[in-house]
């Protein structure tokens, strides 16, 4: 009997593309041993082809209506949710229709039902919902949902290596501009200039405007539509990664390089709290204004003792065995004793 995973999650320019990666991280985890399907409203040719690439089969959805994907579900499908439209009504439903639901989460709100529930957010402990007694809980780093490639061995970061800046998939409130006006008042105050190598995603809604920066940033590259492993070659050559506080700061701590990561949204609040409070990042609040980011980025680049300690808590929360705890769950659910 083959094991069948449906997954449905949606990614635009308006609400980015961390549901859809989330997802794909964990299809990718699982690998082509199951049956891989990936339903989506509309999905945009880019946000396809990321998905096929994995081997995974694009079911494209009509509209965001329940009946919409259920028309698409089977009862043998075991089926993961990551979207903030699935609320209790919606996850009952497909409850009802699939063999096993598994919810994907970080607002830590509303009514679960799901049969398992992912947050890897750290800091976050089942007592914080409120849920089914049959929910189980798969919570924190050690269920990160990040790519395969950035689970390699860990290795000495370089001293003299460029900065990494990403601050996500779409950026709507164009962060990027913000980091880069930090970027340049901290090396004018610091005397010396880094090479800055900026990735932005194929959402970001004002491309323009980073790419006459380079007329303000000497040494300034601007990446996009980079594949994973791409990505983790950036980062690992870094001197200093600075990210939102997404799932982008967990791949920089699961590569093991200094982080100051920015909290550019709401739902970001948790994460940024667990970074700072485990001494994994440097972390700058949501509203930092560009003097106190510039200030952070200056004390990164002039005292990287003051960061050395964040490298070694990184190491203690992604510990590399991430895909066969998830490989075990899936297996069990996909069991027709399940």
């Amino acid at each position: 009997m083959p094991k069948k995973i449906l997954f449905r999650a949606d990614g635009n320019a308006q609400i980015g593309l961390g549901h859809v990666m989330r997802c794909l991280a964990l299809a990718e985890m699982l690998g082509d041993a199951y049956e891989r399907r990936f339903a989506i409203v509309q999905p945009a040719p880019e946000v396809a082809k990321r998905i096929e690439e994995k081997g995974v089969t694009v079911v494209p959805l009509p509209g965001y209506e329940l009946n919409d994907f259920l028309a698409v579900a089977a009862p043998d499908d075991v089926t993961v949710l990551d979207g903030y439209a699935f609320d209790e009504a919606y996850q009952r439903a497909v409850r009802a229709k699939v063999g096993k639901l598994v919810y994907i989460d970080d607002l830590v709100t509303g009514h679960q039902v799901a049969d398992v529930l992912i947050n890897h957010t750290g800091a976050i402990t089942e007592y914080d919902y409120d849920a089914e007694a049959y929910t189980q809980f798969l919570l924190g780093p050690h269920y990160a949902l990040l790519r395969s490639e950035f689970f390699a061995d860990f290795a000495a970061p370089p001293t003299k290596g460029p900065i990494f800046v990403s601050l996500g998939g779409a950026d709507p409130q164009n962060v990027s501009i913000k980091v880069l006006d930090a970027l340049r008042i901290a090396f004018h105050q610091i005397g010396q200039s880094w090479r800055v190598r900026l990735v932005i995603g194929p959402f970001h809604p004002d491309r323009a405007s980073i790419e006459a920066y380079q007329d303000k940033l000497k040494h300034l590259t601007i990446l996009s539509n980079l594949t994973a492993g791409q990505m983790v070659t950036e980062v690992q050559k870094c001197r200093l990664a600075i990210t939102a506080c997404s799932t982008i700061a967990y791949e920089v701590c699961a590569t093991n390089r200094p982080l100051l990561a920015i909290q550019t949204a709401d739902n970001q609040e948790r994460l940024a709290h667990f970074l700072e409070s485990e001494q994994l990042a440097h972390v700058a609040p949501a509203h930092t204004d560009v003097d106190q980011l510039a200030y952070r980025i200056e004390v990164s680049l002039l005292y990287p003792d003051s960061i050395a300690h964040t490298l070694q808590n990184q190491r203690y929360y992604f510990d590399r065995k991430t895909p066969e705890r998830f490989r075990a769950l899936f297996d069990r659910l996909c069991s027709p004793t399940a």
